[in-house]
């Protein structure tokens, strides 16, 4: 599609109206409209050239505070104008049938009253391609500002705040076990070292492992005596199974010697 499609739509419009003011003439001419009056066909003949200049302004005006983008126009715009070609075109060919005789004289109220509304809806049409350009520049995308990465876990704080958390750092101490025994470490300077739990700051504890409850020795006999006592018990049972299986093998002889 040509860049200058719209624009070129409006060069023809502007054509078809130069050539039905020609027409016009032709009609004056050479066809006699007799003593009477001819209002009509002479308010039509001056809208043809005051319809011309209308137009061709309305278009450069708009054409200035849009720039070259209106010269394309888009879908809406170019199939307006091409419909308001095809009525022009058509009240064209009427004319020339009346310059050249095929038709009879007349019609002209008729003819300016579609030349009107043709010349409102054509200047309608350029507006509405105006503001569709206007829309469409304000929608575009502009480019989001590249924004710094930051950490999730980041936070911002303010200076007051910071220095409370140093100075509390800086009395906070984690208790370590080393090969001589325990030490603590500063939180805020790990090289700092003491032997003596710090008195004055936080300290973080090693887990404590809880140390097996000694049993007293009244509890150990205790338990002594109670596995005594289960091992009696399964003595007992012991026997009794002994003296149950002693029965059923002298019932069973009975039984075999009474045979």
């Amino acid at each position: 599609m040509s860049p200058s499609a719209f624009k070129d739509q409006q060069t023809t419009l502007l054509t078809l109206l130069t050539s039905s003011y020609d027409l016009c003439q032709i009609i004056r001419t050479t066809r006699r409209f007799g003593s009477s009056p001819t209002p009509n066909f002479d308010a039509f003949q001056s809208f043809c050239l005051s319809s011309k200049q209308s137009i061709a302004y309305t278009f450069s005006s708009l054409r200035s505070s849009s720039g070259s983008r209106f010269d394309l126009g888009d879908t809406i715009a170019r199939s307006e104008l091409d419909r308001a070609i095809r009525s022009l075109q058509a009240m064209q060919a009427k004319l020339s049938g009346i310059a050249y005789g095929h038709e009879r004289t007349g019609g002209f109220s008729s003819l300016l009253y579609q030349l009107q509304t043709l010349e409102s809806e054509v200047i309608s049409t350029f507006s509405g391609l105006k503001y569709r350009l206007e829309v469409s520049s304000q929608e575009e995308v502009k480019p989001k500002p590249i924004l710094k990465k930051t950490k999730t876990d980041e936070v911002v704080i303010g200076i007051k705040k910071l220095d409370g958390y140093v100075e509390h750092m800086k009395k906070s101490w984690v208790e370590v076990e080393g090969e001589s025994g325990l030490y603590y470490v500063n939180v805020w300077d790990e090289t700092k070292r003491v032997w003596d739990m710090p008195k004055d700051g936080f300290v973080k504890f090693l887990e404590r492992k809880e140390k097996p409850r000694r049993r007293s020795t009244w509890e150990k006999e205790l338990e002594r005596e109670r596995v005594k006592q289960e091992e009696r018990e399964k003595e007992r049972e012991r026997a009794k199974e002994r003296e149950r299986a002693w029965e059923r093998e002298e019932r069973r002889r009975s039984r075999v010697s009474g045979w």
